[in-house]
């Protein structure tokens, strides 16, 4: 598989292109900041990868836009709703790359190979920058089909689990879900799931979106002292968190466009959904930066 190495200062980062546009792992000299790829054809082994049309769930796979139906198959083995889109199950073509920055491109034509997971041709291109401090991830999304089309962006970063690993995000309300995982409720943030001052994780179950957060979060190692600042561009409104039980190696802190299954709400605009007239796009913009002392608690 290629394997795009960024280098800068005690940084390094490498890239998938063919395994869905995916990251394989950042490094601070020998300190992993994401989980390391496993080295298997799994883009959910993978350190983190774009989501794209959609983030997360789609009810059932079925939605209306524009007078019509849609019917999405499924894509995550039996699981009942389509999940994160197309380009995390697709091969990106290296568009330019340099030993700090690369820039993918993926084009979907729904009447070619695949076109059944997605009804609208969209092209979104992909921009992955690392310097001294970080990485910075760009994705524009266009809209290359005749009509108007329902979208949304985020990526998905996996943490290293490792002992004692510290959270903290402030946000104004979190969706519960109901049986069928997606989202029933929407209320303030209780107590449990609380993470305004950094403190560790412990057993709490997390798999929700929040909404309101301050589009700045902090996954911190304290035995290593060492953490990773996540800020992200207006527009990742909302923040899927993803902390499952041992003997699971990671947690998931995910900035992303919209609610899950906003595309079926009765009003999905208001829930982060995008509609993206012919020939428009969008973009959004992601920062993960390298913290030594926990300063980037939220305030």
């Amino acid at each position: 598989m290629n394997i795009l190495g960024l280098h800068s200062g005690d940084l390094q980062l490498d890239v998938l292109p063919q395994l869905g546009g995916s990251l394989a792992g950042l490094r601070h000299r020998d300190f992993a900041l994401l989980r390391p790829w496993d080295c298997t054809p799994n883009v959910r082994r993978s350190a983190c990868y774009p989501l794209v049309p959609y983030s997360n769930r789609i009810a059932e796979g079925r939605f209306q836009c524009g007078g019509h139906e849609y019917q999405l198959p499924r894509n995550f083995g039996e699981h009942a709703h389509p999940l994160h889109g197309v380009g995390w199950q697709r091969e990106w073509q290296v568009v330019d790359c340099t030993s700090h920055e690369c820039h993918l491109r993926l084009s979907h034509d729904p009447a070619g190979e695949g076109g059944e997971d997605w009804p609208f041709a969209f092209e979104v291109d992909q921009y992955v920058r690392l310097d001294e401090q970080g990485v910075s991830l760009s994705m524009t999304l266009r809209n290359a089909s005749q009509q108007p089309m329902p979208a949304g962006l985020g990526w998905h970063p996996y943490f290293p689990r490792h002992q004692g690993v510290e959270l903290s995000f402030a946000a104004s309300a979190v969706w519960l879900n109901g049986s069928d995982s997606l989202p029933q409720e929407r209320l303030p943030v209780p107590p449990p799931w609380d993470f305004a001052r950094r403190r560790a994780l412990d057993n709490v179950g997390l798999d929700n979106c929040f909404e309101g957060w301050h589009r700045q979060a902090l996954v911190y190692w304290p035995h290593a002292g060492v953490g990773v600042e996540i800020t992200a561009q207006e527009g990742l409104d909302h923040l899927v968190v993803f902390t499952p039980p041992a003997p699971q190696d990671f947690i998931a802190v995910e900035p992303v466009s919209h609610l899950n299954n906003a595309i079926n709400l009765p009003a999905p605009q208001a829930h982060g959904i995008v509609l993206l007239g012919p020939g428009q796009d969008m973009t959004r913009t992601l920062r993960m930066s390298i913290r030594f002392d926990g300063s980037g608690a939220i305030v």
